[in-house]
């Protein structure tokens, strides 16, 4: 069942409702500041080190899958340095 336009706009006004009561910002830049600096401090606690040392992890593995697959294209070009 698919919601109506009407629905769609009401949902739409109360999560923008939400999350101006909860940052309590009226701007684009507010709820920047507001958000990072509540990461920034998630991240001193130690509350997302976990989540970002394995975001980094996966980051990497991804990163030299792609260079292995893709070795055919630059691998010839370190050798004729």
């Amino acid at each position: 069942m698919a919601f109506s336009s009407a629905e769609k706009k009401e949902i739409e006004v109360l999560i923008r409702k939400e999350i101006k009561d909860f940052f309590d910002s009226t701007s684009a830049k507010q709820f920047e500041k507001k958000f990072m600096d509540k990461v920034s401090s998630e991240i001193k606690k130690g509350g997302l080190k976990k989540d970002i040392k394995d975001i980094i992890i996966k980051s990497f593995q991804e990163y030299f899958v792609v260079m292995y697959q893709q070795r055919g294209f630059w691998e010839q070009k370190f050798r004729s340095v």
